[in-house]
């Protein structure tokens, strides 16, 4: 169906912006600027007529406002933790709850970041936890390496669930197929976050019990990610880090030992417990669930369009659906205010700490709104012109079944080159995607690959070390950081290589 020629042309885009990524060039410009070579190419080669790239375009935009709607709100929700001082509360606790070395990396390194993830994301996690540890006497390459391998499993459903929001909306799954999707990564990351845990802790001295210790922890967390991303995806890595947190409380200081005052720790959580609680009752509890479903969603529908070689969509809506009630837009938001009340009632607010959260806000507005709107058309643009089906099907002739083994390492190159697996998912999930429907296997399949790979990737991405290595003050030495997560990151791969090949034997038996 495809000439060898038109699949190298479908690659063009793809290569283009791992070539600029790499140069270090801006991603909001690399992005926009591959979109725009992906229009061209999708014109003159895939033969898109103007209707058909207008078409693109509107559902690329459709699924960036649809994503920055949760992420945007996330990182206003962060600035309220930071101006406010409940981030320091937290680790004034962390003083308290970890006496040891190797405990305080179970709780800075591994569980403080996954909790700040749900929310923040974006190398926010990262420049909060180092720097405890470097203030507690760890050198700055070892806490930002440390870091980023103990939060990479959290970032999936994260950022209020972006990248999984990403996935599902660039490969166009219905709600069957995303249901099948949240719970295949979710038990993927599940094992991810144990085997996270116990490299953590090789990373400082341990003391007995630590191990069981460390693998109880992130079952908590596991088992807690698998249980709420079958009720909302949004709220997944959120409510697997208070459950992280709760299990800290318990399990890391010593028999006797005073733990922190309750009442600090949980102003300083109030937003996260707002927005957990808001959002059970709203998604869980079925009379009310069954009323926010009456509102009207909203889903234009457009139509379907031709290309060349006889590659054709149909007419469909927009993807995916925004659900007024049902959308986490409202939920963070409620956060925000409830975590405003109770900061100022409680003197936490700072004068002029308005002020400065918005503009810092604003500011991350910019920068992150931007790429991920690039990011979004650029995936529309190879999905309309029939780009992806094409580079789908060559692999899959190429490779066969063996695609298997790279499903993940494609994800994890993806956020190599871009900085993030919301990134990486909107360049690939939609070829993985394809990809099994030409080798007949679930599309959940190998979107968990590719999802778990992305999130692996976060450990080697300059982008985030370059983050952390600003906030612990080792600027210019993210390439030490990356090798001290080379073995690691390559251990992670082949925990997910090996959770893929446990799901499909099950499909198949």
């Amino acid at each position: 169906m495809w000439p060898w020629w038109a699949v190298v042309v479908a690659a063009t885009p793809i290569v283009l912006l791992a070539v600029l990524v790499l140069r270090s060039r801006p991603l909001t410009a690399s992005a926009w600027g591959s979109a725009a070579v992906a229009a061209v190419l999708g014109a003159l080669v895939f033969g898109l007529a103007p209707g058909a790239l207008g078409i693109a375009l509107l559902r690329g935009v459709w699924t960036g406002v649809w994503i920055l709607l949760i992420v945007l709100p996330a990182l206003l929700l962060f600035e309220l933790l930071d101006r406010s001082g409940a981030l320091d509360h937290l680790a004034d606790a962390a003083d308290v709850l970890a006496p040891t070395e190797g405990r305080r990396l179970l709780l800075l390194a591994f569980v403080l970041p996954s909790f700040l993830q749900g929310a923040a994301g974006f190398g926010a996690p990262i420049a909060m936890s180092a720097p405890m540890l470097v203030r507690r006497g760890m050198a700055p390459v070892a806490a930002v390496a440390a870091c980023l391998i103990g939060y990479q499993w959290s970032v999936t459903f994260g950022s209020m669930g972006s990248s999984y929001f990403m996935a599902e909306a660039t490969a166009r799954l219905d709600d069957a197929q995303a249901a099948s999707f949240a719970l295949r990564a979710a038990v993927l990351l599940a094992a991810t976050a144990v085997v996270s845990g116990l490299l953590v802790l090789r990373r400082g001295r341990r003391t007995p019990g630590d191990r069981w210790r460390a693998v109880a922890i992130a079952a908590v967390m596991g088992l807690t990610l698998i249980a709420v991303v079958t009720v909302q995806p949004a709220l997944g890595s959120t409510a697997a880090g208070l459950a992280g947190l709760l299990a800290c409380w318990w399990l890391l200081p010593k028999r006797g030992a005073p733990r922190p005052a309750g009442r600090p720790l949980a102003t300083a959580a109030a937003p996260y417990l707002v927005l957990t609680l808001a959002a059970a009752i709203g998604f869980a509890f079925p009379p009310v669930r069954t009323l926010f479903e009456r509102v009207p969603e909203l889903a234009p529908v457009l139509p379907g369009t031709t290309a060349a070689f006889g590659f054709a969509t149909t007419e469909a809506a927009m993807s995916p659906a925004f659900r007024p009630l049902l959308h986490p837009l409202p939920y963070v938001v409620l956060a925000i205010v409830a975590g405003a009340v109770i900061y100022r009632r409680s003197g936490w607010w700072p004068v002029g700490a308005t002020r400065s959260a918005v503009t810092s806000w604003l500011s991350r507005c910019r920068r992150v709104g931007g790429s991920i709107l690039g990011l979004t058309v650029l995936a529309a643009m190879l999905i309309e012109a029939g780009m992806i089906a094409a580079l789908a099907e060559s692999l899959a002739a190429t490779l066969g079944w063996g695609f298997v083994a790279v499903s993940a390492p494609l994800g994890a190159l993806g956020t190599t080159l871009t900085g993030a697996t919301t990134a990486s998912n909107a360049l690939f999930s939609s070829l993985q995607a394809e990809v099994a429907v030409a080798l007949g296997i679930l599309p959940a399949i190998l979107l968990s690959g590719q999802t778990a790979g992305g999130n692996v990737g976060n450990a080697l991405t300059p982008a985030a070390a370059a983050v952390g290595t600003a906030a612990a003050g080792a600027s210019g030495r993210e390439a030490e950081v990356i090798r001290r997560n080379l073995t690691g990151a390559a251990l992670l791969l082949v925990v997910v290589f090996v959770g893929l090949l446990i799901q499909l034997a099950l499909v198949s038996g």
